[in-house]
């Protein structure tokens, strides 16, 4: 028996909902330039969700109306942080200090070598930030 190998796969998007969806917008904007690519509508105009654009087909999906934060227990299993990637750590997070958003920790290099810090966007939805060098094994230029 052979084994086939599975269609190509890329990474589109995450989602949120968030609880001020133009609140979140600017923050992504501000915080990472994150442009708004697309916006749904109800037929009555209400905003349904709006995709906000990183980069060339990275994206952020977002939902309006988040009321009640998730709670994660102790030890969870699932979802964890979204990772962007930044050519400068010190910059970005110089960059979010001027927002007032500072890391949970200080910035520390990873396994792979790569250095990484962890913020927060305006719904405590964690995000890693990573700047990974020529010479780690998971850079890919």
């Amino acid at each position: 028996m052979s084994i086939v190998a599975p269609p190509a796969v890329r990474f589109g998007h995450v989602a949120f909902r968030v609880a001020d969806l133009e609140a979140s917008i600017r923050w992504y904007d501000a915080a990472f330039g994150a442009r708004e690519a697309f916006r749904a509508t109800t037929d009555q105009g209400a905003t349904q969700l709006v995709y906000l654009e990183f980069a060339p087909g990275q994206f952020v999906e977002l939902f309006p109306n988040g009321k009640n934060p998730i709670q994660a227990p102790p030890d969870p299993i699932g979802y964890g942080h979204t990772c962007l990637l930044v050519d400068d750590l010190d910059a970005a997070l110089a960059h979010l200090a001027t927002l007032g958003v500072t890391p949970a920790v200080p910035p520390r290099t990873g396994r792979a070598g790569q250095r990484l810090a962890f913020v927060a966007d305006l719904d405590g939805n964690r995000i890693e930030l990573m700047e990974i060098p020529p010479d780690s094994p998971i850079f890919r230029g």
